[in-house]
């Protein structure tokens, strides 16, 4: 992992559209369509940065090829998972465990919760934070809050 660069924009905006296929497929003529997506990937980039001010924000890489983000807030009551975002072609390669094991690491050594929010369509997404032992909270309208909690997780 390396932290986001302005060089990053193109691919960011890349994967923004690959996971946001509600949006992509809305039947728009292709430049209306491409100013959408920049239009929403730049609202998204605006409210992280105004909601968590001081996340971390890294491009995941394989043999230095982008083929994610990840966005983590570290803060006095909490570790939260803002976004943890893999291009289609390696997703269910265990990358995004891997990352998530570790941030509960951290978040046992820290005796903090880890939380993060999942929308209520990516079954995918949902089961693999169910299997890492993440339970389900709140409902937040489109999407669904989970926490992991180092009291109540195996050693």
């Amino acid at each position: 992992m390396r932290p986001v660069r302005d060089a990053d924009r193109a691919f960011l905006l890349r994967l923004y559209t690959e996971t946001r296929e509600d949006l992509a497929a809305l039947p728009l003529p292709p430049p209306a369509l491409t100013q959408m997506l920049e239009l929403q990937f730049d609202a998204q980039a605006q409210s992280y940065a105004q909601s968590y001010p001081d996340h971390s924000w890294d491009i995941i890489q394989m043999q230095g090829t982008p083929v994610g983000q990840f966005r983590v807030l570290r803060a006095p009551g909490e570790i939260r998972v803002i976004d943890l975002s893999l291009v289609a072609g390696i997703r269910g390669q265990g990358i995004g465990s891997h990352l998530l094991h570790i941030l509960q690491q951290e978040a046992r050594t820290a005796a903090l919760p880890l939380r993060l929010s999942v929308e209520h369509g990516n079954t995918r997404a949902r089961a693999l934070y169910q299997r890492l032992g993440f339970a389900p909270g709140a409902d937040l309208g489109v999407h669904l809050a989970m926490e992991w909690s180092p009291q109540d997780a195996p050693s």
